[in-house]
């Protein structure tokens, strides 16, 4: 049992060492706590504060994170844990890279004593003992580095330290799929989300469901309600996925509602992730905020997002469905769908946009019960609302206008909703009270509603440079779908003007697709700047160049690879060559682009 001890010693240390390794490598976002750029104010939660970072700072808590983690080694009394020391310390000036290569194969060796569950008293324990216990260490360690980072010197705000917290919360909290932490956590926060004076409308979908969701909130706000929208991810602060008609959540209520997040995980021990303590801390603003109506947009997948704790929506929404996050919902459309459609409930019904496979989805909504399945056609007609003006065309594919799409879909989920009213429909699960539902809103509303876009979707904006004009578009087009659509509104919108693009894309994407299609909307690789966003789910420019090697004759600068660089430089050759210049590919490059 003695040596078991020290076996389980010297894997903490190890798994502190992996931890603040992670850290390191994320150092951007811990850095400084508030700067401005023109008249906007970012907070430490900002992309764009990402890459505006103080170099010795970032260096200085390198320094700071390595000392603590190698001290609980260093000091330690037992040989195998002190030989591990010794047979580092060599390297422990060294690069980082270098210091965690160095220390990776002893530990994982003891890593593997300690999975046998073993205890320090030598009693197995199970599971469930081993997951608090590791939990109880995670803890620890990110109370030790936020204490250590203020010892140094680090002054922060109540605010700044929270969101600080909050954003370290994945590098000790793993993230796993599954609904069991925010349904522990949302019970522990008194279930906010079922309250039947709230109507929640539920949204899921590869692309539109962001758009499609302000839409909808737009026009429920302009009908009189009180509105709660939840949304990701954010350009520009952490508040934004957090509003109440239109106003995003404040710094004060994030310092007032936060912490009972917190709290509720720490009493309850709830290994709960980013996205489930945000998606709690919008469901706690809500409440507190006595919103009538609640528009919940899915983070990943649908079945078991953390949104999906919602036992009863009023109605679901699946905007379309296109290939995205294949390791994680399926390598076919119908295995994706299958993972949207597990937002739909029993006894309500589902609206299901037009790029989706019906059949799968139509089959998913009667085994669950739905109570009824309908399409934007259902409900509004075929091509109603859409001209010859809103199509268009990539090679031989007819597309529509994306925006007007989700018009079509927001719409036709209000009529839905209108007629539920109606028709006094009831909820028909455990839930055994009449959730109220929408009252009339007018053509009028719903026009205004939902010609409303979010931030980067499409959104043109005029830049001088040189006292001359420039257009420049900001599309948060991610994937091949959305770019398929962003090129060909391009084409439509500036047919004779020749454009030049920055992109960047999330690693998880299809490189080779994305870059063919940006690649098709230029004359050649020199109208493209390739960037590598400061974010750990970021492409670097390595993994696009060689998903596409054509690549290699575009823009990008391996010594400087940020965003602005590359900004400055393309709206000056734009200027130059009377261009239109898109900034796309993710929604981590648009904070610093703006």
């Amino acid at each position: 049992s003695s040596h078991m001890w020290w076996i389980q010693r010297a894997t903490t240390a190890y798994l502190l060492l992996i931890a603040f390794q992670i850290l390191l490598l994320s150092t951007k976002a811990f850095t400084l706590p508030k700067f401005s750029t023109g008249n906007q104010r970012l907070d430490s939660t900002s992309p764009l504060h990402l890459e505006k970072m103080n170099m010795r700072t970032s260096a200085h808590l390198k320094r700071v994170a390595r000392d603590y983690a190698w001290r609980r080694i260093r000091n330690s009394h037992h040989p195998t844990t002190r030989a591990m020391f010794i047979a580092s310390s060599s390297s422990y000036s060294s690069s980082s890279s270098s210091l965690y290569h160095s220390r990776i194969r002893v530990p994982f060796a003891l890593h593997a004593s300690y999975s046998s569950s073993a205890s320090m008293d030598g009693k197995f324990t199970t599971k469930e003992e081993e997951e608090e216990k590791e939990v109880e260490l995670w803890r620890k360690t990110q109370r030790d580095l936020l204490a250590l980072e203020e010892e140094r010197g680090q002054a922060y705000t109540t605010y700044e330290r929270l969101v600080r917290r909050l954003y370290m919360t994945n590098l000790f909290s793993p993230v796993k799929m599954g609904l069991r932490n925010i349904e522990m956590l949302h019970r522990a926060l008194g279930s906010p989300m079922d309250d039947p004076n709230i109507t929640i409308i539920h949204v899921a979908g590869t692309n539109g469901k962001g758009s499609v969701s302000l839409k909808i909130a737009k026009s429920l706000e302009l009908a009189g309600h009180k509105v709660g929208l939840f949304v990701s991810p954010h350009v520009a602060s952490f508040r934004e996925r957090m509003q109440v008609n239109s106003q995003i959540m404040s710094e004060e209520d994030v310092v007032s509602l936060l912490p009972k997040v917190f709290t509720a995980c720490e009493d309850h021990g709830i290994p709960a992730t980013f996205f489930e303590i945000t998606t709690a801390l919008a469901f706690l603003h809500f409440a507190n905020s006595n919103a009538s109506v609640v528009v919940l947009e899915t983070g990943l997948g649908g079945r078991l997002d953390a949104t999906n704790v919602v036992k009863s929506p009023s109605i679901s929404i699946i905007t379309s469905i296109g290939l995205e996050h294949t390791r994680i919902l399926g390598d076919t459309i119908e295995l994706i769908a299958l993972e949207k459609g597990g937002i739909i409930k029993e006894g309500r019904p589902v609206l299901v946009g037009p790029n989706a496979p019906h059949g799968v989805l139509r089959q998913c909504a009667q085994e669950k019960g739905a109570s009824g399945y309908y399409t934007v056609e259902d409900i509004l007609g075929v091509d109603e609302a859409m001209g010859e003006g809103d199509k268009l065309t990539l090679g031989t594919k007819v597309l529509h206008d994306y925006d007007k799409e989700n018009a079509r879909i927001s719409k036709a989920a209000l009529l839905i909703l209108q007629q539920q009213q109606q028709n006094g429909e009831t909820t028909n699960d455990d839930i055994t009270f009449q959730r109220r539902h929408i009252g009339p809103v007018t053509e009028e509303q719903i026009e205004e509603g939902t010609s409303h876009r979010p931030p980067c979707r499409f959104e043109e904006i005029e830049v001088k440079k040189d006292n001359k004009s420039i257009t420049v578009i900001l599309d948060v087009a991610h994937n091949p779908q959305a770019l398929e659509h962003l090129v060909s509104k391009l084409e439509s919108s500036y047919p004779s003007k020749i454009k030049r693009f920055v992109v960047g894309f999330s690693s998880d994407k299809d490189l080779a697709v994305c870059g063919q299609l940006v690649l098709s909307s230029v004359p050649g690789p020199l109208n493209l700047h390739i960037v590598e966003a400061s974010h750990p789910r970021a492409a670097n420019l390595e993994s696009i160049i060689d998903a596409e090697p054509r690549l290699r004759e575009s823009n990008f600068d391996q010594a400087d690879r940020s965003i602005t660089a590359q900004v400055e430089y393309a709206l000056e050759l734009a200027a130059e060559k009377d261009e239109v210049l898109v900034v796309c590919g993710s929604v981590f490059l648009m904070a610093e682009a703006r």
